[in-house]
């Protein structure tokens, strides 16, 4: 799944981002690229989750694909 990250302001940024979603059960996979605000998560989670984790934690989610 690849998701739309905005907020993302620095390293520390998508260092928070990529823990955040990283401590989801189910995730077995996760990049962050901060110069295209994007993550990219593989396993078995549901997208949803992903999505409301972020918003909650200051940086609005959007499912690309």
């Amino acid at each position: 799944m690849k998701f739309t990250v905005e907020n993302m302001k620095c390293g520390g940024c998508s260092s928070a981002v990529q823990h955040k979603i990283a401590a989801l059960e189910g995730v077995e996979q996760v990049s962050v690229d901060l110069a295209t605000k994007t993550a990219e998560v593989q396993g078995e989670v549901d997208a949803e989750l992903i999505i409301e984790t972020l918003t909650e934690a200051g940086y609005p989610t959007e499912l690309v694909e």
